[in-house]
Parts: structure tokens; sequence; C-alpha cells
């Protein structure tokens, strides 16, 4: 017997955002979310481009080559994220997840790449089905860290792949649904304020995929949401599901965004034109798989860290991500500065960018600052929120315990003057 699915999605831009950089699509055969990255008018553009194109599998997939077809789908996409960065120099460095499940009425056959996660919920057996391509998650395979201590993470959030780059690795993989199943397709930003134990209640609660969406955005959003947060899921059943309407949320759902670049796109091929073949795409693996898963908000990597990182990515083709991060940093002109990229230089690799220069000389800061700055702050978000901690670190206020002190007047002769230059600073 075929079974179908019954499902519901919503994406929210959180508390915090004043956009919506996520995209999410449900469809009777086809399902995904996708989390978008690059700064606004250019991570809500890559996810969108992205749904609108892998969207059109939400039919019942072929009885063969479904893994080369899914592929096919997410190559195309990208190459539109490429196409589009070709175009406007300055959305270089945009980039989306992207986790979707392709049903065929019995197995899921699934794309996944970045840190958009896939759960499943069996008989009240709860586990994570997608392995994060983050950093953190790449210290606790090493068994560096815990998975608890990557919770915690500072750099939590650090993708190693995405959409976007110019070489990409999905990851494929086919899972069997079985009647009863509640599957959860969701952006970080409800992993990140909801814990995994409490995703697990919901699903086993809810009467349907819809209670279990509403209650978990609520949950996302009165913890705080600070994050975009898209929440999707289906539930596996052997009879009718009745009357449902096709979802496109987030900013797939912008008709400016939905008729970029994805509308010239062209159907997907059953056969890969030469393009294609220049693109090298993993082959899927078959086979049923379920894996479970201060004092500023940046903190301060150490060069060899550093330097491994970017040695990792370069080979990973990841330098498309080194552009999209920002640190605070020290200028040739020795003024405290935001720059793009990671605060190293790896094989004559130029890894950083100078983006925005303050007139606030490093030598203004107190000494650990100035440390902080010679290493790099690296910030957490893009461009917009390395520089509001670029405004709260040179703020010239009195509370401002970052910089040294005002030097006092020669005429108060009860504060003079300090003999050393390092004791206080001049405005």
């Amino acid at each position: 017997m075929s079974l179908h699915l019954r499902y519901a999605a919503v994406s929210d831009r959180g508390v915090v955002r004043q956009g919506n950089q996520d995209s999410v699509y449900a469809g009777p055969h086809f399902l995904a979310v996708a989390d978008g990255m690059g700064g606004m008018a250019a991570g809500d553009l890559a996810s969108a481009i992205v749904i609108n194109t892998v969207a059109r599998l939400d039919e019942p997939p072929p009885e063969e080559s479904v893994a080369d077809e899914l592929a096919d789908a997410v190559s195309e996409a990208n190459r539109a994220i490429r196409r589009m960065v070709a175009d406007d120099p300055d959305k270089e460095g945009m980039g989306t997840t992207l986790t979707a499940l392709w049903f065929d009425g019995e197995w899921f056959n699934m794309v996944h790449i970045g840190d958009s996660r896939a759960y499943r919920m069996r008989d009240g057996g709860f586990e994570q089905i997608t392995v994060d391509d983050t950093y953190v998650q790449m210290l606790v395979d090493e068994g560096r860290i815990t998975a608890e201590e990557a919770e915690r993470h500072p750099q939590r959030s650090l993708l190693l792949r995405a959409l976007g780059a110019s070489e990409v690795e999905p990851a494929f993989q086919t899972i069997k649904g079985v009647a009863g199943d509640r599957v959860l397709l969701c952006s970080d930003g409800l992993t990140g304020p909801v814990s995994d134990a409490d995703i697990a209640l919901t699903l086993q609660s809810a009467a349907g995929p819809a209670e279990a969406v509403e209650s978990l955005m609520t949950q996302a959003l009165e913890a705080g949401a600070p994050d975009n947060v898209t929440v999707l899921i289906a539930e596996v059943v052997d009879g009718d599901p009745g009357e449902q309407a096709t979802i496109v949320g987030g900013a797939a759902a912008d008709a400016r965004l939905a008729d970029a670049d994805t509308a010239m796109l062209p159907t997907i091929k059953r056969e890969s034109t030469d393009e294609e073949e220049d693109e090298e795409v993993p082959e899927a693996e078959s086979g049923e798989t379920g894996r479970p898963g201060g004092r500023r908000s940046g903190r301060v990597w150490r060069t060899l860290l550093a330097v491994l990182l970017v040695l990792a990515l370069v080979a990973a083709g990841g330098l498309w991500w080194i552009r999209g991060q920002y640190f605070i940093g020290v200028s040739d002109q020795g003024n405290i500065a935001v720059f793009r990229g990671l605060p190293t230089e790896v094989a004559g690799v130029q890894a950083a960018w100078l983006e925005v220069e303050s007139d606030r000389s490093a030598e203004d800061a107190v000494e650990a600052v100035r440390a902080d700055l010679d290493e790099g702050i690296v910030t957490d978000g893009g461009l917009e929120d390395a520089e509001a901690a670029l405004a709260d670190l040179i703020d010239a206020s009195p509370a401002n315990d970052d910089l040294l002190p005002l030097c006092s007047s020669t005429d108060d002769v009860t504060d003079p003057v300090p003999a050393s230059a390092q004791d206080c600073r001049e405005d």
C-alpha cells in the first residue's frame, strides 16, 4: 500500500532579525527547508532561488535514477546562485543550507548540506537523521569537544559546507517511511532556542503536524528567537490525507525573490548537460541511516587554529564562506577596524579585507583588548553585527572599560597626566 504525507509548515523572521532569510516548501511529494546567509538581499535571495528550483521535484519520483534527479536539481540550484553572484559581485559570499526529502510513497530520498536539520519520531523514539556541516560538529566527530560543549560553543553557527560554493558536496541518503512516522525539517532558528527534548515531547504529544508546528514556533518565539525560525513537519499516513495546499513560505514566498533568477531556469533534465558534468556531485548512498545527533559574543581565534581552518576551507572550496565572515582588528593605519574574512593569511592567500575603519587608534584600548585586536576578534552574524560590535568597542563613554580612561588636564593638579601614554587616551 502506498503511503502519503500530511504536512504543515511555517517560517517567521523571529524576534531579533529585521527580515527572513529562511525559505520553506511543503508538498505531497517534496519537503525542503533552506537557511540563507550572506546578508539581506543575498541570503534571502539564495534560499529563495534554491527552494524555487528544487520545488519542481514535487511530483512522484521516477522509478529509476531518483538520486541522479535529486543531485541534478541541487546542482542546478547551486549554479543559479553562482550566476547571480557573477552578475552582481556585491553578492559574493551569499549561500544557503538545504535539507530536502523527496517521497515516493515508501522511501524518503534526502539531500542535506549545511546545518538545517531533519529529525524523525517513530514509535516514541526521536533521532536526528542529518549531520551538521559545521565547524563544531567536526570538533565533535574528532572527539575534541562533547556534543554538550558544541551547543554552547561560540562558533557553533560556522558552516563548512553550503550551497553557493564553486563545488558542493551534499550528503544523500534514503530513509524508509513507516505509517505513523513524524519527520521534522527545521532551520537552526528552532534548534538554537528550543532543546531536542522539548522538540521530541512536542512531536510526540501534538495531535497532528499543524498543532506541532504551531507549538514549536511559539516555543522558539517565547525563548527569544534570535534568528529566523522555520519549522516543517510531515506525518506518514496510510490513508487519504485529504485536500492539502502546497506551502511556500519565508523568502521563497516573496514575489520579488521568486521572480529572480529561478524564473529563467529550465526544467530539471533527465540527462545531464556538459555543464552539469563539469560540476561533480557525489553519488548518493542508499540504505537506512539515522544518526542522533561575556565580554563579547565573539571569541579570539588563536593563529594556529585559524591557519588550520583556512587550509581546510580552501581545500574544500570554502573560500566563499571565508568572505562571509567578519572580525575586528587593527588597520594598517593603526586604527580599530572591521575586516571581512578571517584574521590570518595562509600560503599567500589573503584571508581578510578591510571593510570599515574607525578613527579610534588601537593604542586607545586597554592592554587586554589590544592583544585581542592583534589576533582578531571574530564576531557572530554579518557586517551589520560586526559594525555594532565595533561601535560598542570604540564607544567614548566613561562606562566603556575596553578603552583607556581620558587623560586629565594639566591644570588639574589633583589628577596629573600619567607619565605613560599607555595609561590614558586623548579624545
